[in-house]
């Protein structure tokens, strides 16, 4: 079996919908080695295969009202000098952009995670969209000025503010991708009544498997697959099991359930690789995602589904709405 699904894995096309890497890189850590500080570095994402990894800017809150812009350009400085330096990495704007990375290299999609990096303004998401910026991660664990995040009790909004209506109506026109994650469930709800594009979850697991804030409902699994979207189930450990410690077959399990829900068109990958302080036993970096593909084989996935969940459906919707 462990044949067969480096053999399935190699010849599929992998994408990862969120890592936290670039904070790493801020801290001076040189991810074009292979190093043990990181979970994603290049020769680990050579080792797994990963063809386009999203990398998140993510803005700590601490930056708010005032600062969470320049942070966020600094952030994205960081990947873009990262990318300019490497022969092997390439910025990936355009789906026709990707046909080449099979054989070249590695994409790198840009995206914020946390809306607060345009602090009210709809002229600085036109500004970080021109810059290349692909997904923004509307909120993160604090509430702001577009909506009220999942794990803040206070809940300012009571779901999307005015000016978040505003923001994921822009992100349309910009073809911009709206990813739900940290997004409170009535901010979710608010997102689904006000768009009519495809959205996503790029980082996230089943409520159904792990009671947590986080993670989403089965109505949420199935409004997302029903209007196209993508939910990228990621390997955070406390998010995915209250077992210790958390196996990739926890992992699995979230897929399972969403699949059932949601259709296997709806999943992905989101990792959130450098973003947590535990790892997944078997999945400790995205050099291993070979292990991920096994244990999907193991379960009776067929090939063609695994392709879809390792790439195939988040290429499909990036296609459509880019």
């Amino acid at each position: 079996m462990k044949n067969y699904a480096e053999e399935i894995h190699k010849k599929s096309f992998i994408v990862d919908l969120h890592c936290d890497t670039v904070g790493k890189i801020l801290k001076g850590i040189d991810i074009r080695k292979d190093n043990e500080e990181t979970q994603i570095d290049i020769p680990k994402l050579k080792k797994g295969g990963v063809n386009l990894q999203v990398f998140a800017s993510w803005i700590n809150p601490q930056y708010a009202p005032h600062h969470c812009a320049r942070r966020a350009l600094v952030l994205i400085d960081r990947i873009l000098t990262l990318i300019e330096n490497n022969s092997e990495l390439f910025l990936i704007r355009h789906p026709e952009e990707l046909k080449y990375l099979k054989r070249r290299g590695i994409g790198i999609l840009l995206a914020i995670e946390g809306g607060d990096a345009i602090e009210g303004s709809i002229e600085l998401l036109r500004d970080f969209q021109r810059l290349g910026v692909k997904i923004l991660t509307l909120t993160w664990n604090k509430s702001n000025l577009i909506g009220d995040a999942a794990l803040d009790s206070t809940k300012p909004h009571n779901g999307l503010s005015n000016f978040g209506k505003q923001v994921v109506k822009e992100m349309e026109k910009l073809n911009m991708i709206i990813d739900i994650s940290h997004s409170s469930e009535k901010t979710f709800w608010d997102i689904y009544e006000n768009t009519e594009a495809p959205f996503i979850a790029s980082h996230t697991g089943a409520y159904a498997i792990r009671k947590h804030r986080r993670n989403l409902k089965d109505e949420q699994i199935k409004a997302i697959s029903e209007r196209g979207g993508i939910i990228g189930v990621f390997f955070l450990p406390y998010y995915i099991s209250r077992e210790s410690p958390v196996r990739v077959k926890h992992v699995v399990d979230h897929i399972d359930h969403i699949r059932e829900i949601g259709g296997i068109d709806v999943l992905s990958l989101g990792s959130d690789f450098d973003g947590m302080s535990k790892r997944v036993k078997g999945l400790e970096h995205v050099g291993k995602l070979t292990s991920l593909t096994e244990m999907l084989l193991k379960r009776g996935y067929k090939e063609h589904d695994v392709k879809k969940i390792l790439g195939l459906n988040f290429l499909k919707l990036f296609n459509r709405l880019t």
